[in-house]
């Protein structure tokens, strides 16, 4: 039909043509004009907000009810601005108007930490089926609406409602197919449902990496660390060639984490790749920079002080320039303080100074300040000293 474009207009216009004479005969059109009749011009934006936040609130208590019915706990459920969230005391409600930015939800598993490798698979299958049935719930209430709309337009005397559920199952439509859409989307670091289920099954990589994300939403706070998870990070490094996206480099933010903050012992395999990575691959996005600066602190820690020193060095003079300067000055100065060389007590002390990035979003469930400062506190100091023999030569 593509190569005639003029016969499948025609086509098309002759089966509008016959649906609709069809509804006129039948009286089906007259009832819905005269239901639309009773909807005033200030109700369609109140129906569409209505719309929108059914549609919303199904979707994310498809994931909700799905982990809780697979007896995973819920530490968190947004809403748009609106957040549902647990504290030690019960649950909690708050509104973040400045959350409208997501536009959309989000539900938040509160998981117990995974130390073995059947846990590992039962979270990440539980995690499959949470992700698939927000979809499910989406598409099955879009058949619904669409049943209810022309059970009432066949049966319905009563224009009020008849004008209700016609403007409701129109804006529930839309916004179901936009969700649809949306579910087959993905960018370098948000992944439609559709596309997360697809990958959380098949992609090792972004499986580890949603668990051990997931896992520091956790209620205890003072317990998020996995040494499992840590462990898993080594196969993975040393099973995968190193690229430049996102996934690789959070896998191996989580080692060196491991090594300097959890007291983990380093890989020989691992430490002699990281020394031989090509850094400056890495300096032009702004999570590749995040980890070319956790290589500097990891090479001073394991007393590497020469080759920390001249990777920062390199990072100064190399990094893009089109990464927030926010978030290179702040790990800079990071840095710098950890590793002697300079002293920004001060300004690491300014929360002002935080690239918070997104996670100001988590602000209910997670002490992000506190987190920052376990990364601020200076490592052992380690001599960087050049030996010289000042015997004159005979």
């Amino acid at each position: 039909m593509k190569k005639y474009p003029l016969l499948s207009f025609l086509i098309t216009s002759f089966f509008i043509g016959v649906f609709f004479t069809l509804l006129v005969y039948v009286g089906i059109w007259k009832q819905l004009v005269l239901g639309l009749s009773t909807v005033h011009w200030w109700m369609w934006p109140i129906y569409l907000v209505i719309a929108f936040y059914v549609t919303l609130t199904l979707h994310e208590l498809g994931h909700f009810i799905a982990f809780a019915v697979q007896k995973v706990k819920l530490r968190a459920i947004y809403l748009t601005m609106f957040v549902f969230y647990k504290t030690h005391k019960g649950w909690r409600f708050k509104i973040m108007p400045k959350l409208w930015v997501l536009f959309g939800g989000l539900v938040v598993p509160d998981l117990d930490l995974i130390e073995d490798e059947e846990t590992y698979k039962s979270i990440s299958n539980k995690f499959a089926i949470s992700l698939i049935a927000a979809p499910i719930v989406t598409i099955s209430f879009m058949i619904i609406t669409n049943i209810l709309f022309i059970s009432s337009l066949i049966w319905s005397n009563q224009y009020g409602w008849i004008g209700f559920i016609s403007v409701f199952n129109m804006f529930t439509t839309m916004l179901s197919i936009l969700y649809i859409y949306t579910f087959k989307l993905h960018t370098q670091s948000i992944f439609g449902d559709f596309v997360a289920y697809k990958k959380i099954k098949e992609d090792p990589l972004f499986r580890y990496i949603q668990l051990s994300q997931y896992v520091g939403f956790r209620l205890d706070q003072d317990h998020t660390f996995s040494e499992f998870l840590w462990n898993k990070s080594k196969t993975l490094l040393l099973e995968n060639k190193m690229k430049t996206d996102i996934f690789h480099s959070t896998l191996l933010m989580n080692y060196i984490e491991g090594v300097i903050y959890e007291s983990q012992p380093m890989d020989e395999k691992i430490d002699l790749m990281i020394q031989k990575l090509p850094i400056t691959n890495y300096l032009r996005s702004e999570h590749g920079l995040m980890m070319a600066y956790d290589i500097v602190i990891y090479l001073y820690f394991n007393h590497h002080v020469e080759k920390a020193y001249q990777l920062l060095d390199k990072i100064e003079k190399r990094q893009n320039n089109k990464i927030n300067e926010k978030q290179r000055v702040y790990l800079n100065k990071k840095v710098k303080h950890v590793t002697h060389i300079a002293y920004n007590d001060a300004f690491l002390s300014n929360k002002e100074n935080f690239p918070t990035e997104q996670s100001w979003i988590f602000e209910p469930i997670l002490d992000y300040y506190k987190h920052m400062e376990v990364l601020h506190k200076k490592l052992p100091f380690h001599i960087y000293e050049c030996p010289v023999d000042l015997e004159e030569e005979k």
